[in-house]
């Protein structure tokens, strides 16, 4: 059997490789009525290797006929990917993109105005440039990209945005079941257990020496949430409970919401049966278990779209910050020493104050409340939005005080209804309906976009609340309350009104919560309706020194003087690699004193090391000056482990301490460990959530699902990771979670092809899912497994088979072209089989290669082997290298 010699391999692997890549990477579709002749014996010179019939390269790199996925281009902006069957055209080198009916409708096309494509048969080929004036479509194969070029008048009219519901994705039937547990072990004097004042005092030789003697100064205490789900079709069914045990050692489960629901896109709704929230963009947000009907804005454009609220804070220790709304806590986290921001609050309601504890790795807790409301939304002209509840008023409280103020326990059953409609000349105008046995309440409203100078809305609401407390008996407040919201950004100036807004209410007005608090009053109990109320939120960038931004809110009260009052001040900014930030944070409350805080921070990066030093000083109301120095950062190539080592040291009884914690996100989960020591406390925190997702291809184990996710499905490529998704990998069947896409919107999924490996080759690298909202999308991409084969092939009598000649697999797929002295770069091969060999139009001119790969215990990337070809016989194929 003949073999190349070993010195011309790599130039001859090269020109291989070339021929590979000009058959198999078409360009820009064309049209060549004449071919381009070149003298093939040329290919000869050097050698006695015969040539294949090398016409097809007469005119360049050729759009062969098939199906393949493409991104489509649409105005220079991504349309998606589809796939387009390319058919061959008479007189025409390249194969056509064959574009439908359909196509053009989902990219946007106004299909309806021109009757050749609204009268269309479905298979149809559309010939865009005849039926649409200067249209135009050109192909990209090297980049499988189809470019398509329509007149702005040609096409639907759309907001910047927006995603039509024929592209929404509703998913697949499955099960999940997402899940957080922080668990934190405390030790230390701090945490002593109260003990018998009248037992006699012990000795070091009392009782058994070799007990733990420190087992009463330590406490554990253990937060879990689960969310437990199953969707079918449209309908997405959702349970949602914490468990809380504290440092008090008393436990309570709670469920904070039970429901089934699913959109409704001809109306742009969301029709929701259980536990819910209703609108807080005109009412106050109110937690209800009933039924409600509304809009859903996040099925608008982008340039439509509301904000979510954002808490800030400084922890002075490796603290755990929890967030209430309403009673039920729906957020536990633990973070680092030093300013911190939550920007991620799953959606639970659309306003309502939340309130915000802090307690410190030492015993300490600051409590505040962090106000949260929506501007009312300026609608675009003929669009609406609306609400519709009718449940049972809810919360968490079980007795006891939140912030110095005792809840109610009642829960009435309420009805609600709001509706807005955009109006010429940017007005819009809105109202509502608030009805319970006790209270009833009417507001109207109007807002107007006023251009350069912001946008604004005001409204006016009437109430009437009925007490009917066995001590005061009937008795009637009526009363009226105006609100006035603001909001603007100064783009020139570099200044952002978030939201600036003051509200007034008579003595008479009673909000609906404070209507039912007022039926739970003990005797002699008084209380104290809300009078006036000021908001804003303010950030200014001043050029290239920093950002400055303020938030603040003040509510005063009928019959007392005392005030609830939250200011927080901060400026950041950069010089060189320094980052410096001052931040202060001032808050009272009803019957509480007031907290100061403010703190300086100085932070370096240092060097390449994706690590950064800090540097901070806190000193609060009390006089207690902390200082921290930390260094924190993140590991590995996708940053999946992040972590922060801070020493402190205070001027009042805390003395030195000292923390550590790191967060690792793995293909099945998000690890949080950290410890804390200083004088008198020690704390040792351990947390992990993540997700299970139950289909029909089995059971897939992930990170925190959140509320809409992909089911990737790479068959046989395992640990493949994912681009943006840190820690993200399939398994061993292929299957991966994406967590957290965005409903409604294109989320484009990328492999890392990096992490293929060998034998795994993916068709399609990248794809784009447009979920709705709770949705379990499937998102597939095509992978194929084999081997990477370099052989030398000849025919029968040992001759080198012909330049240029085609390689194909049992399924008629291209997996190489033969180069010079018989050498072919064949992909995809299984273990064994056998390959044809094709080098002209006849069926003569084609030979059958039969393969079978030795065991080899450390097989090398690519393989080498020797093959003979036959027509009829199968020749056996023998490894490099063997007799």
């Amino acid at each position: 059997m003949r073999r190349s010699s070993a010195p011309r391999a790599p130039f001859r692997l090269t020109l291989c490789a070339a021929l590979l890549g000009a058959l198999g990477a078409p360009g820009h579709a064309q049209e060549q009525l004449a071919g381009s002749s070149f003298n093939e014996e040329f290919l000869g010179i050097g050698g006695d290797q015969p040539h294949a019939d090398l016409s097809l390269f007469s005119f360049g790199n050729r759009v062969l006929a098939g199906k393949y996925m493409v991104d489509v281009s649409l105005n220079e902006r991504g349309a998606g990917q589809t796939e387009i069957r390319f058919a061959a055209k008479d007189g025409k080198n390249d194969a056509e993109p064959c574009l439908t009916r359909a196509m053009l409708d989902a990219w946007g096309v106004n299909v309806a105005v021109f009757p050749e494509l609204a009268g269309a048969a479905d298979e149809a080929c559309i010939e865009l440039t005849k039926v649409i004036p200067d249209a135009a479509v050109t192909y990209d194969a090297g980049k499988q990209r189809l470019f398509v070029s329509i007149p702005q008048a040609a096409l639907k009219r759309s907001a910047r945005g927006a995603v039509g519901p024929e592209k929404w994705d509703k998913g697949i039937t499955a099960a999940m079941l997402d899940y957080q547990v922080n668990f934190a072990r405390y030790s230390g004097n701090n945490y002593r257990n109260d003990t018998n004042p009248f037992a006699p005092p012990q000795n070091v030789f009392d009782g058994n020496p070799f007990a733990e003697r420190d087992k009463n100064l330590q406490r554990n205490t253990l937060f879990a949430g689960l969310r437990a789900g199953f969707n079918f079709g449209d309908w997405r069914f959702r349970h949602f409970s914490t468990y809380n045990r504290g440092i008090d050692g008393k436990s309570r489960w709670q469920g904070i919401n039970t429901y089934m629901q699913r959109d409704i896109a001809s109306i742009n709704g969301r029709l929701l049966i259980g536990d819910g929230n209703t609108p807080g963009n005109f009412f106050d947000s109110l937690p209800f278990r009933g039924v409600q009907l509304s809009s859903d804005d996040a099925m608008l454009p982008d340039s439509q779209q509301g904000y979510a609220p954002t808490i800030r804070g400084v922890a002075q220790t490796n603290a755990r910050v929890t967030v209430r709304q309403n009673g039920y806590v729906i957020y536990s986290t633990f973070v680092a020493p030093g300013p911190f921001v939550i920007d991620d609050l799953y959606p639970t309601a659309s306003s309502g104050d939340l309130e915000v504890t802090i307690a410190e790795a030492d015993g300490r807790e600051t409590k505040y409340t962090q106000a949260f409301s929506a501007v009312p939304t300026l609608l675009r002209e003929g669009t609406w939005r609306y609400s519709a509840t009718v449940g049972k008023y809810r919360n968490g409280y079980d007795g006891g005080t939140v912030l110095g103020v005792r809840p109610s326990l009642s829960q009435p059953v309420f009805m609600q209804a709001t509706l807005a409609r955009g109006l010429g000349n940017e007005f819009s105008l809105y109202g509502g309906i608030l009805m319970a046995n006790m209270y009833q309440s009417l507001l109207a409203g109007v807002g107007k976009n006023l251009r350069d100078f912001g946008a604004v809305s005001v409204d006016l609401s009437s109430a009437r609340t009925t007490d009917r407390t066995p001590v005061n008996g009937v008795k009637t407040y009526d009363g009226q309350s105006v609100r006035f919201l603001y909001s603007k950004a100064f783009l020139t100036s570099g200044t952002n009104f978030r939201v600036a807004g003051y509200r007034y209410s008579t003595s008479g007005y009673r909000t609906f919560q404070e209507a039912v608090q007022m039926q739970d009053l003990r005797p002699f109990e008084s209380f104290n309706s809300r009078r006036n109320e000021v908001r804003f939120e303010v950030s200014q960038q001043v050029g290239d020194l920093g950002t400055v931004f303020a938030s603040a809110r003040q509510q005063s009260y009928w019959g007392t003087s005392a005030k609830d009052r939250l200011v927080q001040l901060g400026y950041s900014g950069n010089y060189k690699q320094f980052g410096y930030s001052v931040f202060y944070n001032y808050t009272t409350s009803l019957n509480r004193p007031a907290v100061r805080q403010v703190m300086f921070t100085l932070s370096i990066p240092l060097g390449d090391t994706r690590a950064s030093a800090q540097y901070a000083v806190t000193r609060d109301s009390t006089g207690r000056v902390n200082q921290q120095a930390s260094v924190y950062g993140s590991a590995f190539d996708d940053s999946r482990l992040t972590y922060n080592v801070t020493a402190g040291a205070a001027n009042q009884d805390g003395g030195s301490s000292g923390s550590a914690s790191a967060s690792y996100l793995s293909q099945v989960g998000r690890f949080d460990v950290g410890h804390s020591q200083g004088r008198g406390y020690g704390q040792s925190t351990f947390g992990v959530s993540g997700g299970v997702l139950i289909h029909g291809g089995g059971v897939t184990m992930s990170q925190p699902l959140g509320e809409t996710v992909a089911l990737v499905q790479a068959p046989k490529a395992s640990g493949v990771g994912f681009e943006s998704q840190p820690g993200v990998a399939t398994d061993w069947a292929g299957n991966a979670i994406i967590p957290n896409l965005t409903p409604y919107r294109l989320n484009r999924l990328a492999i890392r092809t990096g992490d293929l490996g060998d034998t795994v080759e993916v068709k399609n690298a990248a794809t784009e899912v447009v979920p709705t909202r709770g949705a379990v999308v499937v998102a597939k991409f095509e992978t194929s497994v084999g081997f990477r084969l370099l052989m030398v092939l000849t025919d029968a009598k040992g001759r080198m088979l012909p330049l240029g000649s085609k390689i194909e697999n049992e399924a008629g797929q291209e997996v190489g072209i033969v180069g010079p002295d018989g050498q072919a770069f064949v992909t995809g091969a299984g273990s064994s089989g056998q390959l044809t060999v094709r080098w002209g139009q006849g069926k003569a001119d084609q030979c059958v290669v039969p393969y079978s790969l030795p065991d080899e215990k450390n097989p090398p990337p690519i393989r080498e082997l020797n093959g003979q070809c036959a027509a009829a016989v199968p020749i056996d194929v023998q490894p490099k290298g063997a007799e």
